[in-house]
């Protein structure tokens, strides 16, 4: 099982219409071709300098290759979405993630 994690920066206005999108639309996409599952939508506890709210949503995956081959086609359908629905405003950054038994 491989976790994809995705921490989004995004400003104090554009907050709720964010959170609409990435309910009403990512995640939608994201997950209707079975690759991605289990999202889970947090808030990440750190405002920076301009005030801004961090956001992390989650998937899990069951293999990198998996992982590869939707970040190849559904990934940058997304990335396109989110950059023309909030142009540069959106920060984000993704990274993979494997848990580890303790």
């Amino acid at each position: 099982m491989i976790i994809y994690n995705t921490t989004f920066s995004v400003p104090t206005e554009l907050q709720n219409k964010f959170l609409d999108f990435i309910r009403n639309e990512y995640i939608p996409l994201s997950t209707q071709n079975h690759v991605m599952k289990e999202p889970r939508l947090t808030r990440v506890f750190f405002k920076d300098d301009n005030g801004d709210a961090s956001y992390a949503l989650e998937f899990k995956s069951d293999t990198i290759e998996a992982l590869e081959e939707w970040n190849k086609t559904v990934g940058r359908k997304l990335y396109f979405l989110i950059t023309t629905r909030f142009g540069q405003n959106i920060q984000g950054f993704a990274t993979l993630l494997q848990p580890i038994d303790l």
